[in-house]
């Protein structure tokens, strides 16, 4: 049986309910952290929220912020760990309850990704939780209330935009990217300069307030040279760098920046491991290429990509660890190639040229020198001549692209052995080719030489890696020395015997 409630006690409870929600209401006005769980909730109610210790970390850098103590942030993590939910929905929301005034620009490396994200801001702000909380702090727009731009009526906005996009005539007080490239995009030059070039020169032009302007940005690594990447090395002092792998690599410590409190992640442990449990892990091992960039926030696997440090054989020292001794260096070379890769001028800016000798004894391919600098087309044609008299080399492997065809045209005068080539397929198929007598343990390095770590970090961390021009002077080697030892076939006509057609060359 209900008891009936009189006027006074009626009015007491609509009091205390009024203060429970103030307090609520206050306490997640001051605790990021708390009002993201709840947030998550009310956007995916039907999906059970798994919480990690990263996202309380993550919480507390957004706090800071917030507080514009922290202006730079990029923030490397696992994909599916809540990072844009987290980061790019919730967080504007949770700001705008205390600074209405606040506009934000949200941007992705495509529209409608951006849109999605500005979509479900739009949906939390309107939510009921959220209104019944705080619908008395500002209210949406009408004039301006579509799903890629909104604002209250406190001046507070939020634009969304993709990477390249024309943001000219708006402003933000901070700036979220979010993605900003994806992985095809990632592996073009083209693509990433777009990419790097926008946020260093076009984004950053964007705040209100360059003193006090926020930009975070959010990513999984993808290359060398992927905006993470990018900013760090042109901006070391400036950003601050969160890197959270999915797999420790060595025993973590995080020490929380205002709770202070401490997070010991051992080596070998799994971040959320209820939700990546270890057969999962292994699953995704199997694409080493995606397992390294995505979720342990390298642009290479540690142990290489296509070919792996494991995989590099040497000559002329002693295995530090094993206290073998190196191939010996053959005192007779069936033949010596020079293969160069060029590049269209001596810059800073430009890419190397590379120019690899490499002599060869059956099957083993023994590098015996690489040059990797900037040079102009005449001091390329030099280097090109010097190497070939100090090595005595009878061939030349030109690529004819660049400034290679001006080199080839020079050089045939008075150069015998010169032979241009003209790649066929893309970088990627040629080095997965050549992988395959890296692993057969075909290739030998000089332990001793200045060039050998730069030629393997090269070839390890290829196709994230900066530069590739000494991965292409090895792949255009390889594959022309694969295709001049092929056998030779000839098809003869049955009765006369004369040679109808022919296929390879020695």
């Amino acid at each position: 049986m209900k008891t009936k409630l009189n006027g006074p006690e009626v009015h007491q409870r609509l009091q205390d309910a009024e203060a429970m929600g103030s307090l609520i209401a206050d306490h997640f006005e001051n605790n990021f952290c708390d009002f993201a769980r709840k947030a998550c909730a009310v956007l995916e109610p039907n999906h059970k929220l798994t919480w990690s210790w990263h996202l309380d970390y993550l919480c507390e850098m957004l706090t800071l912020v917030k507080g514009r103590q922290l202006l730079r942030l990029i923030i490397n993590v696992p994909p599916r760990t809540l990072k844009s939910t987290l980061i790019t929905i919730v967080f504007p929301v949770w700001l705008w309850i205390n600074e209405p005034q606040h506009r934000f620009m949200a941007a992705s490396y495509s529209l409608a990704l951006s849109a999605e994200h500005s979509l479900l801001r739009r949906n939390l702000l309107q939510s009921a939780w959220f209104r019944k909380l705080w619908g008395d702090r500002f209210q949406m727009s009408e004039d301006c209330n579509q799903i890629g731009n909104f604002m209250n009526d406190h001046g507070g906005q939020m634009i969304a935009t993709s990477v390249g996009g024309t943001v000219m005539g708006r402003g933000c007080d901070t700036a979220i990217l979010d993605d900003p490239l994806n992985a095809d995009q990632a592996l073009s030059n083209a693509e990433r300069s777009k990419a790097n070039n926008w946020i260093y020169s076009t984004l950053r032009t964007r705040l209100n307030d360059p003193a006090s302007g926020a930009i975070i940005l959010v990513m999984q690594r993808l290359h060398e040279l992927d905006p993470t990447g990018f900013l760090l090395e042109q901006e070391p002092d400036i950003w601050t760098l969160v890197r959270v792998p999915l797999v420790a690599e060595e025993d973590e410590r995080w020490i929380f920046p205002i709770s202070h409190r401490v997070v010991h992640r051992r080596c070998g442990e799994i971040l959320q491991p209820e939700r990546f449990k270890p057969n999962t892990v292994d699953q995704l091992r199997g694409n080493r290429l995606v397992f390294a960039s995505q979720y342990q926030q390298r642009p290479a696997p540690a142990d290489g990509n296509l070919i792996k440090r494991s995989e590099v054989q040497y000559y002329g020292g002693v295995d530090p660890v094993t206290g073998q001794t190196d191939e010996k260096l053959p005192e007779k070379f069936d033949l010596k190639v020079i293969s160069v890769d060029c590049a269209f001028k001596n810059l800073p800016s430009s890419d190397f040229v590379a120019i690899m000798v490499i002599g060869v004894k059956g099957r083993k391919r023994f590098v015996l020198n690489v040059v990797n600098q900037h040079l102009d087309a005449a001091g390329t044609e030099e280097e090109i001549r010097r190497q070939r008299q100090l090595y005595q080399a009878g061939t030349a492997l030109i690529e004819d692209k660049a400034n290679g065809p001006a080199i080839i045209q020079r050089l045939k005068v008075n150069v015998p052995g010169v032979i241009e080539i003209n790649p066929q397929g893309g970088k990627i198929g040629r080095m997965q080719a050549a992988a395959g007598e890296w692993q057969a343990g075909d290739w030998f390095l000089n332990r001793r030489a200045p060039w050998t770590e730069p030629l393997i970090e090269q070839l390890t961390t290829f196709p994230n890696s900066r530069y590739d021009d000494i991965c292409d002077a090895m792949s255009q080697a390889a594959s022309w020395l694969l295709q001049r030892s092929a056998p030779t076939l000839r098809i003869a006509n049955a009765f006369t015997g004369e040679v109808i057609e022919s296929y390879g060359y020695r």
